[in-house]
């Protein structure tokens, strides 16, 4: 269920597996390496540094419990509708991340979950341009989350993941404004229908310790 974020991390046009795409001689998902720069990345420089540092809140997923609905896919997100019925909270997942920055197109990115029940789960990830492009790629214990990214405006950043099998296909906004760091989003995984409104939405509030 936490592979949402990450980055909470992604895009449904361009979203590749790990060592599927090659772009300045490092694969999209190498976390290790940073990718040579070229020109094309010049216009998202320094695109992640508002996020530096430390940051910790609860992410929260909820589930439409009337399941799927025929209905489009909504990309201007209200969480506060999540809250009320026919919407119910199925899992609260307290996190902190601690990003840094080593270039103004490549950052790193640990991040610590803790579940309900007491257990932790630490993974490590980046945030860069690559090729002209936008990534946040995520190696958590049991897969790695690639997703894809564009601005809309200076504080937000828009996350799409596409993947067919295991299905995996995500959109969420993270903006970061002053001390305030917010994700809003969707996901389908295993078994949902494509084609109908989701049925996991998810919202994360985080500021700075």
């Amino acid at each position: 269920m936490r592979n949402i974020f990450l980055c909470v991390a992604v895009l449904f046009a361009g979203c590749q597996s790990a060592g599927t795409e090659r772009t300045s001689q490092v694969a999209v998902g190498d976390i290790e390496r940073a990718p040579t720069h070229s020109a094309t990345d010049d216009k998202y420089a320094n695109v992640y540094r508002g996020l530096d540092g430390v940051w910790e809140g609860r992410f929260d997923i909820y589930i439409d419990t009337r399941g799927q609905i025929q209905a489009p896919r909504q990309e201007k997100l209200d969480p506060g509708q999540w809250t009320r019925p026919p919407y119910k909270l199925s899992q609260s997942i307290d996190v902190r991340q601690e990003y840094r920055s080593e270039s103004p197109y490549f950052q790193r990115v640990e991040i610590t979950d803790t579940y309900a029940d007491g257990r932790k789960v630490v993974s490590r990830g980046v945030n860069k341009v690559q090729g002209g492009r936008m990534y946040c790629v995520v190696k958590k214990p049991d897969d790695l989350v690639i997703h894809d990214g564009m601005t809309e405006g200076k504080d937000t950043i828009i996350w799409r993941r596409d993947r067919k099998s295991p299905l995996s296909v995500e959109y969420f906004r993270e903006t970061v404004a002053k001390d305030t760091y917010t994700i809003i989003g969707w996901g389908y995984y295993a078994g949902d229908d494509t084609t109908k409104a989701p049925r996991l939405y998810f919202s994360a509030t985080y500021s700075r310790p």
